[in-house]
């Protein structure tokens, strides 16, 4: 059941990676307003790189969905007495429908400017809580002293701060994106806007580098401890490299004007980084435990 969680996972990556392939290239309304089929055909015109990669994300969907219930239903069945596994279980089948049903409106709405974050938003929560349930499914638990456990579980309070200051990041830079706003800041003209005011833009955009800031310290913080006492070095410093590679990219968008290539790769990174946090907390709350002590 662990390797099929892991596979439903990595699945759902791909989805998101697709998802944000379809936002960075303008190709939402590639397939017109006609879902799950595109443009009213099963077999649309694949001439098109924009129908290519919307009707692509749209397939993915379907396979995404029969994995998530399927990964569901065997932890639920196989693990019913672990009320972690329980709960996220039921939780990802929850969170694939709000993500599903919030798609399909994005579609049939003709993507209006702004709503694009719920997708984002229900996305990134459904990829978290996927991995979080492949971790509940470990059976093998590490055990570090009272000392070692005190330590490691004041690095892990600063880290959960930074992510979720992260993960609000990330809500907020597609409401960025999607209301039009970046266009408003970089002097690009589009088709809709949810935000025209350009104050109100520089003020979304200065909270998103003042988030930046966070969130890049409490991943120091973290890789500090983590290397002093030898867990989670890796995913520590690939969490912190990916951070500052989104910084760099997001500085990039800017300075080129919000390229095709550059928000894509931004994306990429962002869904990236979502997975090393989530496997950060899966693994401290499903893989660490305190050394009992024994009289």
């Amino acid at each position: 059941m662990k390797k099929f969680s892991i596979l439903t996972t990595v699945v759902t990556f791909l989805a998101l990676i697709l998802g944000n392939l379809v936002v960075a290239t303008d190709s939402g309304d590639a397939c017109g307003t006609t879902w799950p089929v595109c443009n009213g055909q099963i077999i649309p015109d694949l001439t098109d790189y924009h129908i290519i990669i919307e009707y692509s994300h749209r397939l993915m969907v379907p396979l995404l969905a029969l994995l998530t219930f399927i990964n569901a239903v065997g932890a639920i069945t196989k693990h019913r007495e672990r009320k972690a596994v329980v709960v996220l279980a039921i939780l990802s089948l929850g969170m694939l429908v709000f993500q599903s049903a919030v798609g399909g409106l994005n579609v049939l709405l003709g993507t209006p400017p702004g709503f694009t974050t719920l997708d984002v938003t229900f996305s990134q929560v459904l990829l978290i809580i996927l991995v979080l349930l492949s971790y509940s499914l470990h059976e093998t638990k590490i055990e570090l002293n009272q000392v070692s456990w005190s330590t490691v579980s004041m690095s892990y309070r600063a880290f959960v701060i930074g992510f979720v200051v992260y993960i609000a990041q990330v809500i907020l830079g597609a409401f960025f994106k999607h209301s039009r706003a970046s266009n408003v800041l970089l002097e690009i003209p589009a088709a809709e806007y949810l935000i025209r005011s350009g104050s109100i833009a520089n003020m979304v955009y200065s909270l998103h580098w003042v988030a930046t800031v966070v969130i890049f310290v409490a991943a120091l913080w973290y890789v500090i401890y983590a290397t002093k006492f030898k867990y989670h070095k890796f995913l520590a410093w690939a969490y912190l490299i990916t951070i500052l590679l989104n910084a760099v990219v997001g500085f990039v968008i800017v300075i080129t004007g919000n390229v095709v290539l550059a928000s894509s790769i931004h994306m990429i990174i962002s869904t990236m980084t979502t997975v090393i946090g989530g496997m950060i907390l899966g693994g401290y709350w499903f893989k660490l435990q305190k050394k009992s002590i024994t009289t």
